[in-house]
């Protein structure tokens, strides 16, 4: 294993984003991401879109795409939103449309991210199926070691080091909350050493919100819409269309709030008031839209928000990676 300059790379494939570390330049990671949809194209051989935003690959002989490009105001494209998602083609799709987008053959170790609630049973599942050689495109990438991380802790650690906060909080007892499309996962640590009994998982995460979103949409145009794919890109772009028009999708914000107030009330549940809590940070791609009700769940806190929430997992993998690879393999004098 090369100790001199090993190759150190962050994914993390979540149920609304697939996030990962596309390269290492001058030491600072370059993270990107794409929506979490994967889509089927037909046996045609002409199928395959040809964007280079559309990346193509294929999982035991079936071809799929995945990336920035496909477009999720069409039909075809699906989310995995289970708890069995990390055994799924579709899982591995995902992966495989990160790993086409790092210029490397080999990596020494791949943090990824589970939720919280998985952690104990898939854990060690997802760290074998993803060590070894993959076949991404037209070449090999082999992977040698795989470390899978509660997803809240990457969110944590990127946002104490961005505001030079490590030192503090690593001897603060922390509510970490990474509210994401499908589950909201919460996790109380005293630095990055989470406290036992007192973190979760809840399966109501930006999912719900954009179900009642898509529900007012359907109320108020009196049709059947149920494509919260294109309701979440429409968030994220700040325009959504339906028939040519915008739809001013701030309108239905208040009445989907309630949609998430189980995943409130669970971590309500678990914390109380919050009295021996220091810091609460939130992370997460859903983490503007869960930011007033944690402040009113929590009112005597300051609410930390990531500003780069979508990505802030990943980068902290990338660090978790890096320092668990020093830690580990330190010179012999």
């Amino acid at each position: 294993m090369n100790n001199i300059n090993p190759v150190i790379r962050a994914v993390d494939v979540g149920y609304g984003n697939t996030k990962f570390i596309r390269n290492i330049v001058n030491g600072r990671a370059e993270a990107d991401h794409f929506p979490s949809i994967v889509n089927r194209p037909s046996v045609n051989k002409n199928s395959f879109q040809e964007s280079p935003d559309i990346y193509q690959v294929v999982v035991n002989g079936n071809r799929y795409e995945v990336g920035p490009g496909i477009d999720a105001a069409l039909e075809g494209g699906v989310r995995i939103m289970h708890e069995n998602y990390i055994e799924t083609e579709d899982y591995m799709a995902l992966m495989y449309g990160a790993l086409t987008q790092m210029d490397v053959d080999v990596i020494d170790l791949l943090v990824v991210g589970l939720p919280v609630d998985l952690m104990s049973s898939k854990r060690s599942l997802l760290e074998k199926r993803l060590v070894g050689s993959h076949r991404v495109g037209n070449r090999d990438v082999q992977i040698k070691k795989v470390n899978a991380v509660a997803q809240p802790l990457g969110g944590f650690l990127h946002y104490a080091s961005q505001a030079k906060l490590l030192e503090e909080l690593s001897s603060t007892r922390n509510l970490l909350i990474d509210p994401g499309f499908f589950t909201v996962d919460f996790l109380v640590s005293t630095g990055l050493r989470e406290i036992s009994g007192k973190s979760g998982s809840h399966p109501t995460g930006m999912s719900a919100y954009l179900k009642a979103v898509a529900k007012g949409i359907s109320e108020d145009l009196s049709i059947n819409y149920d494509n919260i794919s294109h309701i979440d890109e429409g968030i994220r772009k700040g325009r959504f269309r339906l028939y040519g028009q915008d739809v001013d999708l701030a309108k239905y914000h208040q009445a989907a709030l309630t949609e998430i107030m189980p995943a409130v009330d669970a971590i309500s549940n678990k914390v109380g008031d919050g009295r021996s809590i220091d810091q609460i940070i939130l992370v997460g791609g859903g983490a503007r839209i869960f930011l007033d009700p944690i402040k009113k769940l929590l009112p005597k806190h300051h609410v930390h928000c990531d500003e780069h929430s979508v990505l802030a997992n990943v980068l902290g993998f990338q660090k978790i990676g890096e320092a668990w690879y020093a830690r580990n393999h330190r010179e012999v004098a």
